[in-house]
């Protein structure tokens, strides 16, 4: 094999405004489990998209589709482990976990939540 051979890729370009603003308003603290990571050079934190961008899933880049979360919390949620109720409460499985943190000029978009949830639950 030739470690060498150009290969080409598609990627979604992200508008990192958004997640930026959304990850501000919570302070870089994870909306589900509250964990506020302190890494060299300040706070991390992830923006995860609720209904994922580009096909088939098709979601918007705003705010009202942005979680400001935890790497452990992102996984979670990206594989369906986490879902979120129209209340929402978080859900892991049958067990409720908590209500997700809220911020009152984050508002989330109740089809995003609705999206994410129906591609984990039938």
């Amino acid at each position: 094999m030739d470690l060498h051979t150009p290969i080409a890729t598609q990627r979604i370009v992200r508008t990192t405004g958004a997640a930026r603003q959304v990850k501000a308003w919570h302070g870089d603290c994870c909306q589900v489990c509250e964990t506020a990571l302190v890494v060299p050079g300040g706070a991390y934190s992830e923006g995860t998209h609720i209904q994922a961008l580009g096909a088939p899933h098709n979601g918007e880049d705003v705010v009202g589709n942005i979680l400001c979360l935890c790497p452990n919390c992102h996984v979670l949620f990206d594989s369906g482990a986490l879902i979120i109720r129209d209340d929402f409460v978080v859900m892991a499985g049958d067990r409720e976990i908590g209500p997700l943190r809220q911020h009152p000029n984050h508002r989330i978009g109740i089809e995003f939540v609705r999206n994410h949830r129906g591609r984990w639950r039938s």
